[in-house]
């Protein structure tokens, strides 16, 4: 454990002194990537050898599965629930005033012609 405390004791200071140099840090970003993809290799490696797992694949696997809809359905109800209830100012209270709905009172990007540039209204121009 005490490596491990060491690691990152010594790995936070290094990775804020060298967070401004973009080589080391996508270096970092590839070599976590595939440092994950060889552990999750390994773990599954080892979950396969093991005789007892294997024989109890079908009944793990199915309970997975309720487990796993059972996440996604509670994840789908609090977007939900926070899209239509905390962010449209149902609970801020009596009084307070809620965000105005999409597209209201906000302005609008300039139109782009045909060629990518700016639109302008010529209309009042002479000729």
């Amino acid at each position: 454990m005490i490596v491990e405390i060491g690691c990152i004791a010594v790995g936070v200071p290094a990775g804020y002194l060298l967070r401004t140099r973009p080589a080391v840090v996508g270096a970092v970003d590839r070599l976590t990537t595939w440092s994950i993809y060889a552990l999750l290799f390994l773990l599954g490696l080892a979950l396969g050898s093991d005789d007892a797992l294997v024989a109890k694949a079908g009944d793990i696997g199915l309970r997975a599965v309720v487990i796993s809809m059972a996440s996604l359905a509670g994840s789908v109800a609090a977007g939900w629930l926070l899209q239509h209830v905390l962010l449209r100012g149902a609970l801020d209270g009596p009084g307070a005033a809620s965000p105005p709905p999409l597209g209201a009172g906000t302005a609008t990007a300039p139109a782009l012609n045909h060629a990518g540039d700016h639109a302008t209204d010529h209309s009042g121009d002479r000729p």
